[in-house]
């Protein structure tokens, strides 16, 4: 999906097996769901399938750490006007944007999450990036959605068309780097144990690519955006146990990243800051 290289073998989880990279390290399913399958599972059964809270204040309470990370990239590259989101969830990035004063649309795929925005008063569509037509942007943003993405060439096109020029796309996502590091332990290099979930990170059929930052950079290069910021995409903000070790995590990678940067195997996803340089031809 990434750099165009032959994919081998790399684990199952329950009835899927994902493929890895040997030359950019990018993590896919094989085969890829359909389209048509996806779409239909995202407006039937996403909002209460178990990869995502159902209950929508506890999301949002949970990914609010990464709601404020894209809003200061955002911030950070100087974005001032209208700002469109694909994948809005639960509302809890499109209320952010608009209380900072942001000219905010969104669009997102589950009728219910959708149906939830629309009743909060957030001008969230249902449906995908094709919803948004008829204007120009200067920003997309996506937190957590690119993964889940089957047709990322043809989104790339579409995504370009929207952005003016000099335009930027911001998008928050675990990476493959950690997922690689941490599922090598557990499974003690093992390629026949199942692949950890590692908190929803290998999480089938909605989290379809699992892309290295070279993949990002030499995918999204292709269709005319250059890498202009990357940094760690902060814990999420979950309750328990579970958030006690994501804010261990984070204190460790604060540590971490400024000694090495995107070498550092412990930050689960990046934010990348793509702007585009040039239209698609």
């Amino acid at each position: 999906m990434a750099c165009g290289a032959i994919v081998r073998f790399y684990g199952r989880r329950g009835e899927y097996r994902y493929h890895r990279c040997p030359s950019c390290g990018t993590i896919q399913l094989v085969p890829l769901p359909t389209r048509e399958d996806l779409e239909r599972a995202y407006v039937e059964t996403y909002a209460t399938a178990e990869h995502i809270n159902p209950d929508a204040a506890r999301a949002n309470r949970q990914a609010r750490s990464h709601h404020g990370a894209v809003f200061r990239a955002l911030v950070d590259h100087r974005v001032e006007n209208d700002v469109a989101e694909v994948g809005a969830g639960w509302g809890g990035l499109a209320r952010l944007l608009l209380e900072k004063g942001f000219r905010y649309e969104g669009v997102e795929p589950s009728a219910a999450m959708a149906a939830h925005c629309r009743n909060l008063g957030l001008p969230v569509q249902a449906g995908n990036i094709d919803a948004l037509t008829g204007k120009t942007y200067s920003a997309l943003v996506m937190c957590s959605v690119f993964e889940h993405l089957v047709d990322h060439e043809e989104w790339l096109q579409k995504a370009s068309r929207l952005l003016c020029t000099g335009g930027i796309l911001v998008t928050g996502q675990p990476t493959a780097h950690f997922l690689h590091f941490a599922a090598s332990i557990l499974r003690l290099g093992r390629t026949t144990a199942p692949l950890p979930q590692l908190h929803q990170s290998f999480c089938p059929p909605w989290h379809i690519v699992l892309f290295s930052i070279s993949g990002m950079e030499t995918l999204l290069s292709r269709h005319g955006f250059e890498l202009v910021d990357i940094r760690p995409m902060p814990q999420g903000r979950a309750q328990g146990m579970v958030g006690w070790v994501q804010r261990g995590v984070e204190y460790i990678n604060r540590v971490g990243w400024p000694v090495l940067g995107i070498r550092w195997p412990l930050v689960i996803g990046h934010i990348f800051v793509f702007r585009k340089s040039r239209d698609e031809t």
